[in-house]
């Protein structure tokens, strides 16, 4: 009888010890799951707070390089005085291709999809010109290539950057709306 006593004098103390310890360690273990969770809300909160100026900033150089892709802002912004219609939508090639490659670095901020679209609506612009200038005789001038274009956009009706803009403005009033 004496070992079944040392046993549950034993279980008295060691018992209560043990219990005590898994509760402890359940409770620690929660507080720092918390905390730990916690920490993580912050930094993303922090690197939101970082990251939306840079996207809408990127938004905003989308929309402007789409507006300076519309057939309109490129021959009012390109002098084609004096250019034959060859020269002239090499002219607006380059001019598209540069105003696009200073915004390259703006897909990391917005949407693939919103990406691919602008890059659609460029190459459209493109083959808007080249298309227009097909038509012309080669000692036309870069004046005739510009009518040709503004005449194709009035018969249908529709801007190539259109599209893309109303993307592009969906897209900020999912993020910041």
């Amino acid at each position: 009888m004496k070992g079944f006593e040392i046993v549950l004098d034993i279980l008295k103390y060691i018992l209560p010890s043990i219990i005590v310890f898994f509760t402890s360690y359940i409770l620690v273990g929660k507080f720092l799951q918390e905390r730990t969770n916690r920490e993580i809300r912050e930094f993303k909160r922090q690197s939101e707070d970082l990251v939306n100026p840079l996207k809408l900033q990127a938004y905003e150089r989308l929309m402007m390089l789409l507006e300076r892709l519309s057939p309109q802002q490129l021959i009012t912004n390109n002098s084609i005085q004096g250019l034959t219609v060859f020269e002239a939508k090499h002219l607006f090639s380059e001019a598209i291709n540069a105003e696009y490659n200073h915004n390259v670095s703006q897909q990391i901020y917005v949407s693939s999809q919103l990406w691919s679209l602008v890059k659609v609506v460029k190459e459209e612009v493109i083959e808007l010109f080249n298309s227009s200038a097909e038509g012309l005789s080669n000692d036309s001038s870069g004046v005739d290539l510009c009518k040709v274009v503004v005449n194709r956009l009035i018969e249908n009706q529709t801007q190539p950057t259109q599209k893309a803009i109303d993307f592009l403005k969906a897209e900020v009033k999912l993020y910041f709306a």
